[in-house]
């Protein structure tokens, strides 16, 4: 039911930003960001009671929290990275959401790095 209402104040958003779009785009621009904002503030509110149950299954499969922490980081920053590259579109500039997507692809990998190290060091205690 959630996502019917985020859905929904979305597409009720489309219309005003296309009108302003033609004469003020920087107004189309506010308008675009101040409704994503309201989505995902209200996606996080929703999410809360999500992760703390997956808290709950790595603390019950034996599996560290901090390996969790950095899968929820490395999701937050390609979300953020989307997000930030499509607003960058809508404002007219392609390259800079391309910049965008490559400082969010560089920052995962950052992110996930220790990750990746605890997988290798498993691997190599294999052989």
């Amino acid at each position: 039911m959630e996502l019917l209402k985020l859905a929904a104040l979305c597409a009720v958003c489309v219309l005003p930003a296309s009108l302003l779009r033609r004469k003020t785009p920087e107004q189309a621009l506010l308008l675009t960001a101040a409704v994503l904002t309201a989505v995902l503030a209200r996606c996080l509110w929703t999410a809360a009671p999500l992760l703390e149950e997956l808290r709950t299954l790595f603390e019950r499969a034996g599996v560290e929290t901090d390996y969790l922490a950095i899968l929820l980081r490395t999701v937050a920053a390609a979300l953020v990275t989307r997000f930030c590259a499509d607003i960058c579109k809508d404002g007219g500039s392609q390259t800079l959401a391309s910049a965008v997507e490559t400082a969010g692809a560089v920052a995962s990998l950052a992110i996930a790095l220790p990750l990746l190290k605890a997988v290798v060091e498993l691997l190599l205690g294999w052989f």
